[in-house]
């Protein structure tokens, strides 16, 4: 189990308390807030925040295209019926603070030490903390049921996300797990997702969920997905996603590998040598459906997944674990379009050479 670093802080204020401390204007002209002073002490805003901030009081990021952030903060301090917030925020090892989300004092908040407890109660693993959401993997109340889908063997799981800053329900996703390189599927969409519905005693939520928590006929789709990826070819589109969330991951310092450009491009085949172009995007995107890369949608998916597991932060974890989920929400672009196949990789990062494939037929 993974520990953090970071400690927390919890208070309330009232909007016209909240000081602007620095802003700045982006090439477009947009204005944004580089940092904010709250209870006296200089703090830079998240994403997270600023979310949270804008659905309290019913306004969005685009009203500071029309008026200073001072002002917007002063006007909804003076019309709002209600400006108290409970905050929460985050401090590091070296000093640095974040602001989290806000939300209101009434609302039950949930802390840090809290969720590690229960999640070690409730034999949790691989817990993860990033940007006000705490990410535990457990099995559910069943059991592992280990089973399998072609040569693979998988057993069942679900994650779930805690919330520690009070803002959103603590949520539960469902899960793979792949035994043969341990690497965790998740299910990261609407269709895999259930809400813990919160009481006053978020800590009595949790664990009752924990406790009770099983999805029979979610596993059983989940499962009909991993079979039919196993069973489509990747279309061009599917690994162009694919390619350039990895980039866009790498350009973040998400990813702790500097190699995996190459490694997709093992798995997939040099689709711009295939193809013979220069640029892929110039294909229409109908085009790019149907297409086919040499590789299966199982083979995205574990590439996408043993990135997330071993060689991503946690915010990269979330991202390469999103692109599962949408993949596998949606039929695929060649759905049914291969035959049945044997082996898989194990690896696709840390291999020089791609596995064994068969030829396109």
């Amino acid at each position: 189990m993974k520990t953090t670093n970071v400690s927390f802080a919890y208070g309330v204020t009232c909007v016209k308390d909240i000081h602007i401390a620095e802003t700045r204007k982006t090439p477009l002209g947009k204005v944004s807030v580089g940092a904010l002073e709250i209870s006296g002490e200089p703090v830079l805003p998240t994403k997270r925040f600023w979310k949270s901030f804008f659905n309290r009081f019913g306004v969005n990021d685009n009203v500071f295209r029309y008026f200073d952030p001072t002002e917007v903060f002063q006007r909804i301090s003076e019309r709002a019926a209600d400006d108290l917030v409970r905050y929460c925020v985050e401090r590091n090892e070296n000093g640095h603070s974040r602001l989290l989300a806000v939300s209101s004092p009434k609302r039950p908040v949930i802390d840090f030490d809290q969720v590690n407890t229960l999640v070690r109660k409730y034999d949790g693993r691989d817990m993860h903390y990033d940007a006000g959401i705490v990410t535990s993997t457990h099995a559910p109340r069943s059991g592992d049921c280990t089973f399998s889908i072609g040569a693979d063997r998988f057993q069942h799981r679900f994650v779930m996300e805690t919330p520690i800053d009070g803002f959103s329900h603590p949520k539960l996703y469902l899960s793979f797990l792949r035994l043969i390189c341990a690497n965790g599927a998740i299910g990261y969409s609407q269709a895999f997702r259930s809400d813990i519905s919160l009481g006053k005693d978020i800590g009595h939520c949790i664990a009752r969920a924990l406790e009770s928590y099983d999805n029979g006929d979610g596993y059983a789709a989940l499962r009909q997905r991993f079979e039919s990826a196993q069973k489509s070819w990747a279309s061009v589109r599917e690994c162009m996603q694919l390619y350039k969330m990895t980039l866009k991951l790498g350009e973040q310092c998400h990813v702790q590998r500097d190699d995996l450009l190459r490694s997709l491009y093992r798995t997939t085949g040099n689709l711009n040598e295939i193809y013979g172009l220069a640029n892929l995007d110039a294909l229409s995107l109908k085009r790019q459906r149907i297409l086919p890369a040499r590789c299966r949608v199982y083979d995205l998916i574990n590439f996408a997944s043993e990135t997330a597991t071993h060689h991503a932060t946690a915010a990269g974890n979330r991202t390469m674990q999103a692109y599962i989920g949408s993949l596998i929400s949606d039929e695929y672009d060649m759905e049914g379009t291969a035959e049945a196949v044997g082996d898989f990789n194990d690896f696709f990062v840390e291999s020089p050479t791609p596995g064994p494939r068969q030829s396109m037929n």
